[in-house]
């Protein structure tokens, strides 16, 4: 049975909300509700809930600060509630490894969504612990083996015009979910990732295929735009797709130079 915490200091909402979710009949079987963050904290010692639901404005203690509270107390997944643009919220939000926003007024479908899809991973997670009897610190193996499908994803794909969202529907997972455990156990976002991989193809394709042209070259690892492949490639080499061959040719040239002086017997120094 998975317990549900919903946090909100609108009597009408956090009632609302409870009505929603048990009429949707997900997993989440017992829901306990909370008016403020510090009832919530209280309701959080007492019966461990697998998933918080939280207001973001609320007296005293934010929702923000309930949710870093709460990760302390080795809760892991969240949801915000907020009448507000989320993109206001965003970058502490990703921080905190918040799984999903939710804009009020709640629209019951949505909600029903997300809720069967986060029942579905804590479900998984547990079957994980069931069989491995490993906590998956919580699911590091679990973690560990979407970080491996992602790779073998990109580096499948990596020439098609493919996002974040391609990829977690093809692992099955929620993108804002995958795209903050990539980056936890990665230390790249998923875009930083594809273009060091797309970048590193290129460069093998200068050193081996020298008569592509720099376009083609860009085609095909994935870049439709030559303007942004040359952008990113200066930000990952400091140089310029043509100064990276420029250099490359000049440095075969001088290898061969060596090889056949040494060849011959001569003393090239």
């Amino acid at each position: 049975m998975l317990k549900l915490l919903i946090v909100d200091d609108e009597p009408i909402i956090l009632e609302g909300l409870r009505d929603m979710i048990e009429e949707e009949k997900t997993a989440f079987r017992q829901i306990i509700t909370a008016r403020d963050s510090i009832e919530a904290l209280e309701r959080i010692e007492l019966v461990r809930p697998d998933l918080i639901i939280t207001d973001i404005h609320m007296p005293e203690i934010d929702g923000l600060e309930l949710i870093r509270r709460a990760q302390q107390k080795d809760i892991k997944r969240f949801i915000i509630l907020t009448g507000h643009d989320v993109f206001d919220y965003a970058r502490t939000a990703v921080k905190l490894q918040v799984i999903e926003y939710l804009l009020k007024p709640i629209n019951q479908v949505e909600l029903a969504e997300v809720l069967r899809r986060t029942a579905c991973e804590l479900i998984q997670e547990r079957e994980i612990l069931e069989v491995s009897g490993n906590p998956p610190e919580e699911m590091g193996t679990s973690q560990n083996e979407h970080i491996k499908l992602l790779k073998a994803y990109i580096e499948q794909s990596y020439m098609k015009d493919i996002s974040l969202s391609d990829a977690a529907a093809y692992l099955n997972l929620h993108p804002v979910y995958l795209g903050q455990m990539f980056k936890r156990e990665t230390g790249n976002t998923f875009v930083q990732y594809i273009n060091q991989v797309r970048i590193g193809k290129a460069k093998d394709m200068m050193a081996s295929m020298k008569n592509l042209s720099l376009d083609t070259i860009a085609r095909m690892v994935g870049y439709e735009n030559q303007r942004t492949f040359y952008k990113v490639f200066r930000k990952f080499n400091n140089e310029t797709p043509g100064q990276f061959r420029d250099r490359k040719v000049q440095s075969d040239s001088n290898s061969l130079f060596f090889k056949g002086n040494t060849d011959h017997g001569y003393d090239v120094h």
